[in-house]
């Protein structure tokens, strides 16, 4: 039916090959925006099953252990694992966070003696009113911190039935993966080898294939991108004589990973909390190193994708700004991924129509 439809409009083969492109990208669309959703948690799980199906196989041989028993207890050790870490993080970053606001009063004082200094200097070069000055900061810092209790923080108290609902979101997709992990490892290799031999999933291997081959791809960058900026973060801000520089470094990394927040809600905090204590160079170290960190994401992210996938960097640095916009948060992986499966799926249908 396909075909036919092409072969009336009488297009030219470039008209079909654009005709094509235009529509799977239609289709993959529709596909991430409306099925991806529910899908996911199964599609995951059948990646993980693939990814544990050698470890679990090498077990099973050893032990005599069921494949999906054994799957549960290294995703059920993983888990835990991760959970630890986690904890951990957020048990350092609440000690550091605590100790920061027990020294708040004592940076308010420093930034009076800043503000002072900065308008008497004023006064003394241009000839201004340094009180008036003075009083109109402090004024509209008042009003600033006004503004946050009474607009900010209750509209962020006001969302906790929806932060809620996301929390129990997550684990329930978390629970729905877990559990088809378990079920798909049972026959995981009766599927595969179907899969193998049946010449209808042909087109599926080849293009999941290079989707799979895009996934780890993905997951290896970001993990190179996070080893390095945690490193530069660390190594830069324990040379500057910063108490706790090599953790602030190291969380700095983990900070980038997240979509919309990146380095800076690390790096202007610490400037802005080093100007206020006179360190002057140290805050402006803080953030040219927010600028470098920024430019290493920038210049590693399409390298380590782009090149290893057989698409331009300036491609994926496109796939994900698009993403964003289409797909909200999560269009920062669904963009790229978007563009892999657009790409595959156009070059194994020209393929197989030049035969």
């Amino acid at each position: 039916m396909w075909v036919i439809f092409m072969l009336k409009l009488n297009l030219t083969n470039v008209g079909k090959k654009y005709l094509v492109a235009a529509v799977v990208s239609l289709l993959v669309y529709l596909a991430m925006k409306y099925i991806s959703p529910i899908a996911s948690p199964f599609i995951l799980a059948f990646l993980v099953a693939g990814t544990l199906n050698p470890l679990v196989q090498a077990l099973h041989k050893r032990i005599k252990i069921r494949k999906p028993v054994l799957a549960g207890i290294i995703l059920f050790s993983a888990s835990v694992l991760i959970i630890v870490l986690i904890w951990a993080l957020m048990a350092a970053l609440f000690a550091n966070g605590g100790r920061i606001a027990g020294e708040l009063p004592d940076y308010q004082e420093e930034f009076g003696n800043l503000l002072g200094d900065c308008c008497n200097m004023m006064e003394r070069q241009f000839g201004v009113d340094g009180v008036q000055i003075e009083k109109f900061v402090l004024e509209q810092v008042n009003i600033f911190i006004e503004n946050l209790e009474v607009k900010v923080l209750p509209a962020i108290m006001g969302k906790s039935m929806d932060y809620a609902k996301n929390i129990v979101s997550f684990v329930s997709f978390f629970v729905v993966m877990f559990i088809a992990v378990l079920l798909i490892m049972k026959d995981f290799d009766k599927v595969m080898a179907k899969l193998r031999e049946d010449e209808e999933f042909q087109g599926i291997r080849e293009v999941g294939q290079k989707v799979i081959l895009y996934v780890k791809t993905f997951i290896k960058a970001q993990l190179i991108i996070l080893c390095v900026i945690s490193t530069v973060c660390a190594l830069v801000l324990a040379l500057m004589g910063m108490k706790g520089g090599i953790f602030y470094g190291v969380l700095t990394g983990f900070m980038d990973m997240l979509p919309f927040i990146g380095t800076g809600i690390m790096l202007v905090p610490l400037a802005i909390f080093r100007l206020i204590n006179g360190s002057y160079l140290q805050a402006v170290l803080c953030l040219c190193l927010y600028a470098v960190c920024a430019l290493i994401r920038e210049f590693l992210e399409p390298k380590l994708i782009g090149e290893k996938i057989g698409v331009w960097p300036v491609g994926i640095l496109f796939a994900v700004f698009a993403g964003i916009h289409l797909f909200g948060v999560w269009g920062i992986i669904k963009g790229p991924l978007s563009l892999v499966i657009i790409c595959e799926i156009c070059k194994y249908w020209w393929g197989k129509k030049e035969e």
